[in-house]
């Protein structure tokens, strides 16, 4: 960490902000091939943010339709072997566990499961199979849940799940062992554009540090981050008035789309034995996110959740956010779980933990999710109506957003934004991504 005079500065070839899961990966990426890196993290431990407050699974790549969220699609899929491959190679905790998605009535069955289907077989998921409510029940099925109520449902077997404090600091350590720098309690305060050595300054702790590359993965400061040398953008019907963004977009400058808080509570299970073999999930939430599903971890405790909360628009920091678990939304997870699991006995639902996603649009946007369960056109209907001029000019709104020199004009500088589920599971496919960019510019 740095304790130096203000105004003094050093240099550096590559700055990573953001000591999460994807900055550890993208840091860990740039090292790799050689670049000096600083990784700067603002609390006093890597992994603290939003990668210490997910599910800890590993996605199959099944969700996320080519056409409306491209970058997801692939970095998911890539991702999963990669990370699949890592474990295995320095001895992260994990396993194969598999998921099964069920259809709680006919219409999901005949509608929602085919489409799940057809969307992973897009993605290059092909070992996806259809079960039916007698497969599920069957004890002789490799998809036997006695306990599960459906009227079908689709098994994945490529899902898993993964020791998340593990894999971050396995990932920190390849890191160190190709010359990263780690420096904690380190806040980015400031960033403009250079005048002398390097692209890039930071202001972090007092100290001027030049840089060559900027990336900034900062989760959900990173729009926040970015602002200082991009205006970010805001959409005139939510806020009502003219943002620097808006103004930026009409003169043909570039901006950033502004980050929206999703918070997701998750309650553990007590009292009540786990009858579950592998992870459940209902079919996905039109409000956003996957549902409320069943998740087993390594030490065989079971969590339900996300559900899906909307922060207030008005949110600017993470540390004005309230993570405790509302003991009252239990009742809505109670009816969700029973669509599937209809044994759960009151009672059994403790609060545990939540966590917040940065999200890309806003309560009242048609999730990308929606048409997948429905005969709507998922192209035409989901780009932002305000995102002309911004750094996902014509983006899907459900999409990762991983902004170099040529989508902003700022030398050394690669943005990242929206960087929600499955953003474990992509991780390390993202870390490789970014490297490619920057040793590109």
């Amino acid at each position: 960490m740095f304790r130096t005079p203000p105004c003094r500065q050093f240099h550096v070839q590559t700055a990573v902000v953001g000591a999460g899961v994807i900055g550890l990966s993208a840091a860990r990426a740039l090292a790799k091939k050689g670049h000096e890196v600083l990784l700067l993290e603002r609390s006093g431990a890597v992994g603290s943010g939003i990668s210490s407050r997910n599910s800890e699974v590993i996605h199959a790549g099944i969700y996320y339709d080519r056409r409306t969220a491209p970058l997801k699609s692939k970095f998911c899929v890539e991702g999963k072997k990669l990370l699949y491959d890592y474990c295995r190679d320095r001895d992260v905790p994990h396993r194969r566990c598999g998921k099964l998605i069920v259809a709680t009535d006919a219409e999901q069955r005949d509608v929602g499961l085919p489409r799940l289907v057809e969307c992973a077989a897009r993605n290059g998921v092909d070992d996806l199979r259809v079960v039916s409510k007698e497969d599920v029940a069957d004890p002789h099925s490799d998809a036997y849940e006695p306990s599960v109520r459906c009227a079908g449902g689709v098994l994945s077997p490529s899902t898993g799940i993964v020791d998340s404090h593990a894999f971050v600091t396995s990932v920190l350590a390849e890191a160190e062992e190709h010359g990263a720098t780690l420096a904690l309690r380190s806040p980015v305060e400031g960033i403009s554009k250079s005048r002398g050595r390097g692209s890039v300054v930071l202001d972090v702790d007092g100290s001027e540090i030049a840089c060559d590359n900027v990336v900034i993965c900062a989760g959900l400061t990173s729009d926040r981050i970015a602002s200082a040398l991009l205006p970010c953008a805001t959409s005139q019907h939510i806020t009502g008035s003219s943002s620097d963004g808006e103004r930026a977009s009409r003169e043909g400058r570039p901006s950033i789309p502004k980050q929206y808080f999703a918070k997701g509570n998750y309650f553990k299970l007590e009292n009540q034995r786990s009858p579950f073999q592998r992870l459940i999930y209902p079919l996905p939430d039109p409000r956003g996110g996957l549902g409320v599903h069943a998740t087993i971890d390594l030490a065989g405790s079971t969590k339900f959740g996300p559900d899906v909360e909307w922060m207030s628009e008005d949110t600017v920091s993470p540390d004005d956010l309230d993570m405790s678990v509302d003991p009252s939304r239990a009742e809505a997870f109670y009816e969700a779980v029973r669509k599937y699991w209809p044994e759960l006995e009151d009672g059994c639902l403790v609060p545990d933990y939540s966590g917040v996603r940065p999200k890309r649009r806003v309560t009242g946007e048609t999730p990308a999710l929606y048409f997948l369960l429905t005969s709507h056109d998922p192209v035409e209907q989901l780009f932002h109506p305000d995102a002309h001029g911004t750094l996902d000019d014509h983006a899907p709104l459900k999409d990762f957003v991983i902004a170099g020199k040529e989508r902003h004009g700022v030398e050394g500088l690669v943005v990242l934004l929206g960087i929600e589920s499955p953003g474990l599971t992509s991780s390390l496919a993202i870390g490789n991504y970014v490297a490619d960019i920057v040793g590109a510019d």
